[in-house]
């Protein structure tokens, strides 16, 4: 039995469908994250979870109990918010006593527990400051030791460090993987930065529209996209269009680009001879060629432009048989080597199995 399950769930505002039917399941101990755009749907999942919401239709059941129409005080979830949403007015003791109080906690419970909360956020001393005197960095860890100081049987958090600049968002995110580590409590995470759902989750729901287009593990997910939402969400990818053929004799089928152009894909369930696809070539698996050329999968083109990103180059390589710009995320070898000029003519290489080949639009 899984810990949570949501089950078809759906949630209409008037004529709006947030959630559209999403099934999921939650394993207890997980960290699971929810990424998708702005209005997809992920938050209304989650206010939902936490009652702040109710379901038009559909069940939420944890531990194989129906909640979908319990009153939140009842669900035992903690939830950190955007806003950390601290009360000023109270200490940082108070604050992450809050929920053992208002369970009715002994005070030296309370204490026991506020002690041990501020050690594993690494706040020691702070009891008595106020959320005002403290980072935002501080106070988002002041809002996770509150949401599980009170031993909660899940604890949920939407979009905890989109407030933060990437230095801090990077420490802090480090900091919630090991406190969830340590406490072992079964978390979901909401967000929309794609590096944050990578990283953190063991696994990874990709929502769109109310839907949910693909739920697995990170790796999974970002290597083997089924879906071209998701293939064009996670990464950077150029998108080709293509017919996709399996000539005799041969171990791989093909792609046909057109204008002479074909790229050796892996085969795929599903797809015939003569379906179009779209083709996603992620960038950092498109190789630059030097020297001798592989024998298939190879391209060439014009360098239009190129963004200098530090620890790696990104050229935009205009293709003209294909209309199309490809972008190639280049790491040097070494520090000696030279970058090309805008106008240089390339060829690049991408190996067969890195090309994510889906039904094209509005096919089956």
């Amino acid at each position: 039995m899984a810990f949570l399950e949501l089950d078809n769930l759906r949630k209409e505002f008037g004529d709006l469908v947030a959630v559209d039917g999403v099934s999921l399941t939650v394993e207890e101990g997980q960290f699971v994250t929810i990424v998708g755009p702005s209005g997809c749907g992920k938050s209304t999942i989650l206010r939902s979870i936490t009652g702040l919401e109710t379901p038009t239709s559909g069940e939420i059941r944890l531990e194989g109990r129906d909640i979908t129409e319990l009153p939140p005080y009842r669900r035992n979830i903690g939830l950190v918010f955007q806003d950390y949403a601290l009360f000023p007015h109270k200490t940082v003791f108070e604050n992450v006593a809050f929920g053992l109080k208002m369970r009715g906690a002994p005070e030296a419970e309370q204490r026991e527990r506020v002690t041990e909360m501020l050690e594993m956020v690494n706040l020691e001393g702070y009891e008595e400051k106020y959320p005002g005197e403290c980072s935002g960095g501080e106070q988002q860890r002041i809002a996770v030791a509150r949401a599980i100081a009170f031993d909660p049987d899940l604890v949920l958090m939407d979009e905890p460090l989109s407030n933060l600049d990437k230095n801090l968002r990077t420490s802090i995110r480090s900091e919630l993987r090991r406190i969830q580590a340590e406490t072992g409590v079964t978390t979901l995470y909401v967000t929309h930065n794609q590096n944050e759902a990578l990283s953190l989750g063991d696994k990874l729901a990709v929502m769109n529209d109310g839907r949910l287009e693909q739920y697995d593990t990170p790796e999974d997910t970002y290597r083997e996209p089924r879906t071209r939402f998701v293939a064009d969400f996670l990464g950077r990818s150029t998108e080709l269009q293509g017919t996709y053929t399996r000539p005799e004799g041969v171990a791989n089928p093909v792609a046909d680009l057109g204008e002479g152009l074909e790229l050796e894909v892996t085969a795929r369930d599903g797809l015939s001879n003569g379906d179009p696809v779209s083709l996603f070539l992620r960038d950092e698996k498109v190789k630059l060629v030097n020297g001798h050329a592989p024998e298939r999968n190879v391209l060439e083109g014009e360098i239009e432009s190129v963004d200098y990103r530090g620890r790696d180059i990104n050229y935009f390589i205009r293709v003209p048989e294909l209309d199309r710009t490809i972008q190639v995320s280049h790491v040097a070898d070494d520090s000696a080597e030279r970058f090309h000029d805008l106008g240089d003519t390339v060829r690049f290489h991408i190996e067969p199995e890195n090309v994510t080949c889906l039904p094209a639009e509005g096919t089956p």
